[in-house]
């Protein structure tokens, strides 16, 4: 068409020259002018287009270049291969959204297990379990004489599980696939439902569902409620006892406080995560609550004992930690070290 039109416009000046000058001089130099004017303008044009196609040729060059597509025949032909890789992309990162969220959850189910796991740092996991929402441990139930078979492929799935049935009392066992299951376990658990046996089948690891699916199956002589307290505090006086109680039941529940020797040794028949205990008075039976406390030791390795003296003393290697002053914020700080909060 552009060069219809030049062609045109020259062919005007011809014919102006041969026809119209004779005739009239005026009429001539009108469309001489207007001839020259349309084939200048064409021809700008013309340079303008070219410039125009070389920038576009530059710009598809670097696309290509910079998304590693291969070379294109026209702005069309880019447009395509854009809309194809655009469409990969989004695939890709439909994909990797996915397995995102995948391995989020099998982070979510490793803090979980550490969290059943008596770690000596398991306070360190405390942001972490509250950034990620995991729930904390349940401790209320205590199975006996149960052994579990677990047939997952789930590596992950399969140690959260496995710590929470360590956690209740309960022994287990795992397999990929149920025929390789050869003796009898008290139940399985699963993803897909065994026929012609107690199973619990599950979707992702509830810890409540779990418990509820082992109380509804099991009798009570199965299983024993678990007494949860936290500190137990046996100072040599009433107001030492009551000061440090106070303060910390402004950090955690369940704590006693005891007034004698045989309120103590009575209380060492529960489940406390932590004992303060003062040398002075169970210094005049030395070796006898030596090997209370041992025992005690043997019997709860995840509990804590801290003696209490201002004197250095010896044969007292059931203490995990002997402390000589303590102040409230000292105190806080240990409870911090020693109490899982999580």
């Amino acid at each position: 068409m552009i060069f219809f039109i030049s062609s045109l416009t020259l062919i005007l000046c011809f014919f102006n020259y041969y026809f119209l000058y004779p005739i009239d001089q005026k009429l001539f130099y009108i469309y001489t002018s207007i001839s020259i004017l349309i084939f200048i303008a064409t021809y700008i044009y013309l340079i303008i287009k070219n410039q125009k196609l070389k920038k576009d040729n530059i710009i598809i060059q670097e696309i290509e270049k910079f998304l590693k597509l291969s070379s294109s025949t026209s702005l069309i032909d880019l447009k395509e291969k854009l809309k194809t890789s655009f469409e990969l992309t989004q695939k890709q990162l439909q994909d990797q959204k996915i397995q995102n969220k995948l391995l989020q959850k099998n982070l979510q189910y490793l803090i979980q297990s550490f969290n059943y796991m008596r770690l000596e740092n398991s306070i360190t996991l405390k942001p972490i379990l509250k950034k990620y929402q995991i729930n904390t441990k349940t401790k209320n139930i205590i199975f006996k004489n149960i052994h579990a078979c677990i047939v997952n492929d789930d590596m992950i799935e399969n140690f959260l599980l496995q710590c929470i049935l360590l956690d209740i009392g309960i022994s287990s066992e795992i397999f990929d696939d149920f025929q390789k299951v050869e003796k009898k376990y008290s139940f399985i658990i699963s993803k897909k439902k065994i026929k012609n046996t107690l199973n619990y089948t599950f979707v992702d690891v509830n810890v409540k569902d779990l418990i509820n699916f082992l109380s509804t199956n099991f009798k009570e002589e199965s299983y024993q409620i678990a007494n949860l307290y936290n500190v137990l505090i046996f100072k040599s006086s009433s107001f030492e006892n009551n000061l440090i109680l106070n303060i910390t039941n402004q950090f955690c529940s369940n704590n006693q406080i005891v007034d004698s020797l045989s309120d103590f040794k009575n209380a060492l028949k529960l489940n406390f995560r932590l004992i303060l205990v003062d040398y002075e008075v169970i210094k005049f039976d030395i070796l006898h609550f030596t090997q209370i406390l041992h025992e005690y030791k043997i019997q709860n390795s995840q509990n804590k004992i801290l003696l209490f003296t201002k004197n250095r003393v010896k044969n007292c290697d059931f203490a995990d930690e002997i402390i000589n002053d303590i102040s409230k914020n000292e105190w806080i700080i240990l409870l911090k070290k020693y109490i899982n909060q999580v």
